[in-house]
């Protein structure tokens, strides 16, 4: 390439610098506000400079390499949450320029809305004066604590008949009995099987070759005296089993119903919040919005859909 033809094509990227070097002097603030078009044509002009002195017998080839450029396109964006002043000066970004910015907003108003919601579901909804909405979910929210309480009933109920059980069946009594050892009871037809399937085998897995710790670990962990019990038929074991399980699964559903109300408290408050939107903006809208990926790859590109409500 010819020194001629060199110049001819540094001569408008010097220029924009020119430009750029005493705008910046002059006036910082407006040299922030320069139009993007400018420094879209500065980046594929310095682009060419330095493909030029890489290539160019005339500059050498001892140059570095030259730094990755990324495309015109790819800006860096402003932030989201400040704002500079200049001179190192920024400050938050209030709600107001969130909104014309199309940002999600969240004001007083509706954060206040969205708290009531995720108190009392539909205490949100009746705020804003949304009756249907309201006493659906204050109906949902009855309905799934009156579920919760009748399951809770129910396991009392159910804990009461298997501990009757096994005081009648198996004469021993289980009120203030931890759960292991109500488990234990109906696993085993009596302690004595459980003293020789369970005590006797850990007492030979421990201490096989010592039988003084051998008897001395069977007396200190067997079940006897007042934990001793003993099933008249394996129905009656059986039935024990199906009534346990029956109180399990009643304490279960009542811990669903549980779960239920707190995912009926979000979906209150998420539609509250978003009953708030609509009357502070007016107006929802759905867009499809084109963003610059990575700037190390001047193709890439972001895509996607911001609903706003």
């Amino acid at each position: 390439m010819s020194r001629a033809a060199l110049g001819s094509r540094l001569a408008p990227a010097a220029a924009v610098a020119l430009a750029l070097a005493l705008a910046a002097a002059l006036a910082p603030r407006e040299c922030a506000a320069l139009p993007e078009a400018a420094r879209a044509f500065a980046a594929p002009a310095a682009a060419e400079e330095w493909s030029g002195a890489a290539t160019s017998p005339v500059l050498g080839a001892g140059r570095p390499a030259p730094p990755p450029m990324a495309s015109a396109l790819a800006l860096e964006a402003p932030t989201l949450e400040w704002i500079g002043l200049g001179r190192g000066k920024t400050r938050p970004i209030t709600s107001k320029e969130r909104g014309r910015a199309g940002l999600p907003m969240l004001s007083a108003a509706r954060a206040q809305i969205l708290l009531r919601s995720l108190t009392v579901p539909g205490w949100g909804q009746a705020t804003i004066g949304r009756k249907g909405s309201a006493k659906l979910f204050l109906l949902a929210e009855a309905g799934v604590w009156a579920t919760f309480t009748s399951f809770r009933i129910q396991e009392q109920l159910r804990r009461q008949s298997y501990e009757r059980s096994a005081r009648l069946l198996a004469g021993i009594d289980l009120h203030g009995r931890d759960e292991e050892f109500r488990r234990i009871v109906g696993g085993f037809r009596s302690n004595d099987e459980y003293n020789l399937y369970v005590v006797a085998r850990d007492a030979a897995n421990l201490y096989y070759d010592d039988p003084d710790r051998y008897w001395a670990y069977i007396a200190s962990h067997s079940l006897t005296g007042r934990n001793a019990w003993s099933w008249k038929s394996d129905g009656d074991l059986l039935r024990y089993r199906a009534q346990r399980k029956d109180a399990q699964r009643a304490a279960q559903r009542a811990n669903t119903a549980v779960a239920v109300a707190i995912a009926n408290r979000f979906v209150s408050a998420l539609h509250a919040a978003r009953l708030a939107g609509r009357q502070d903006s007016g107006k929802h809208s759905w867009n499809f919005e084109v963003a610059p990926g990575a700037a190390e790859d001047a193709m890439a590109f972001r895509c996607g859909v911001r609903a706003r409500f």
